[in-house]
């Protein structure tokens, strides 16, 4: 699963699918500006990998292939259940990558605000939220509960109004908190 995860066209065909519910490969060829041979390519290693599945349910005929993420999506490990050794390594270069998606998204995002501030961009394409609590153990377990729901809510309702013919672009939310001691501090 995590070699699947290793290359970043699969990646961005996985984040699509999971916030589509599902799609055509035709359609995933379009919206990615992927040659559909190499997309599927790409959704066989996914499926392969136990990432995706095909939904024959959904196709309009025999040779419609219909596809979407599987329930639960990616999962690394826990102390409950550490990932195995075999697995440490392809855990490591998965989170290496992540980690430098997530820097150029956060430098892209900060260069888009510096230009939404000043005038010259009048396109919301990002959101940069920064706030500070004080919480006990119990309560930051309840925010990201609370944080979680409401993504499963906003996706829901953005899967049952994908028909209504309006734009829709991919957004990449990424929720994180960091407990002070984490960053080094107290």
């Amino acid at each position: 699963m995590l070699k699947a995860m290793a290359n970043p066209l699969r990646r961005r065909i996985f984040a699509t699918l999971a916030a589509m519910d599902f799609a055509r490969a035709a359609d995933l060829s379009e919206r990615l500006d992927v040659p559909a041979n190499s997309l599927s390519f790409h959704l066989r290693v996914l499926a392969e990998a136990g990432l995706i599945e095909e939904a024959p349910e959904l196709a309009r005929d025999r040779r419609d292939r219909v596809w979407r993420a599987m329930p639960g999506g990616l999962t690394i490990g826990s102390p409950e259940h550490p990932a195995q050794v075999d697995d440490q390594l392809a855990m490591n270069a998965y989170l290496t990558q992540q980690e430098q998606d997530q820097i150029r998204q956060l430098k892209a995002v900060i260069g888009w605000g510096r230009s939404y501030a000043a005038g010259s961009e009048n396109v919301q394409k990002g959101a940069l939220n920064i706030t500070n609590l004080m919480l006990n153990d119990e309560e930051a377990e309840e925010l990201e509960t609370l944080m979680l729901e409401a993504l499963r809510e906003v996706k829901r309702k953005s899967i049952a109004n994908a028909g209504d013919g309006s734009k829709r672009r991919l957004w990449d939310v990424t929720v994180m908190m960091a407990r002070e001691d984490l960053l080094g501090g107290h």
